[in-house]
């Protein structure tokens, strides 16, 4: 939930492969894990979700403990929850269960592995090495294929389905949310936009503060849509407040495509955080 550029440090080891060779199965104990991919990052971008399959072939439970890349400064585990209308994001505390005999999927809109702090943008066709700790099987280092900047699923290409016929994909749904995470040292928000696509959008905000904790004393909060590729000129409107950490502006988005929002949350009389990123509409 962090999009602040951290200063990039120079000289960094080649971290991802530029041949966008197919994801494939890794295997480390009882545990498989299959699908890992993650999304294309705009320049100046932050962070990064990252998403995969792992299942538990075990008669014994596991636990994903951590997970770090030379890609990003840390690697989190997240999930996901509504609350009042407004999706939350927390980190996963002492780790994921996973049971025995169960697989458990990281996607988006729901648990996933957050890259925080980018050493570099994420490019699509390449691949992001990533180390995963599990509790009992132990480390292994699993390639995360990144796709599309727009991406909700992993290309077919890369999926691995070895015991299974593969399934049809599913149709997109026109009204799908899209989420986005912005970062500041000083502040950060999980951002809902519903639905995703043209037209009326509801901007929904849960605001943090440096410390990922929820940020209750914000003064102020601002929005500003624009679609210059479009020619369509920013519009600010200021966000309501519904309570405690969560705010909630409704703007329109006319035309599908790669929009700009920028938030401007005012901390106190003297101290405010602006932060922009691109976001998806249908």
């Amino acid at each position: 939930m962090r999009n602040v550029a951290f200063g990039l440090a120079s000289g960094i080891a080649c971290w991802a492969l530029l041949a966008p060779a197919a994801a494939g199965e890794v295997s480390v104990g009882n545990l498989v894990i299959t699908q890992a991919w993650s999304r294309a990052t705009p320049g100046g971008a932050s962070v990064a979700g990252g998403y995969l399959t792992i299942e538990n072939k075990g008669l014994l439970p596991d636990r994903l403990l951590s997970g770090a890349s030379d890609a990003a400064r840390k690697v989190e585990i997240h999930e996901m929850a509504q609350d009042k209308g407004i999706m939350t994001m927390r980190p996963i505390e002492g780790g994921l269960f996973i049971e025995a005999g169960k697989t458990v999927k990281f996607e988006p809109g729901g648990r996933h592995l957050m890259f925080i702090g980018l050493a570099a943008p994420f490019r699509e066709g390449e691949q992001v090495p990533v180390s995963l700790a599990f509790e009992a099987a132990g480390k292994v280092t699993v390639p995360f294929a990144v796709q599309g900047i727009g991406a909700r699923a992993p290309d077919p290409l890369t999926k691995v389905e070895l015991q299974r016929p593969a399934l049809p994909a599913a149709a997109d749904d026109p009204d799908e949310a899209f989420f986005t995470h912005f970062c500041d040292p000083k502040a950060m928000a999980n951002i809902t936009v519903s639905p995703g696509r043209a037209g009326p959008v509801e901007i929904a905000i849960q605001l943090e503060d440096g410390d990922e904790q929820p940020l209750t004393t914000a003064q102020g909060v601002s929005v500003t849509l624009a679609n210059p590729d479009k020619g369509i000129a920013p519009v600010t409107v200021i966000a309501e407040h519904v309570g405690g950490d969560k705010w909630v502006a409704r703007m329109d988005a006319p035309q599908s495509g790669r929009w700009s929002l920028d938030l401007g949350i005012k901390l106190s009389a003297t101290d405010g955080v602006q932060i922009a990123a691109p976001i998806l509409i249908r």
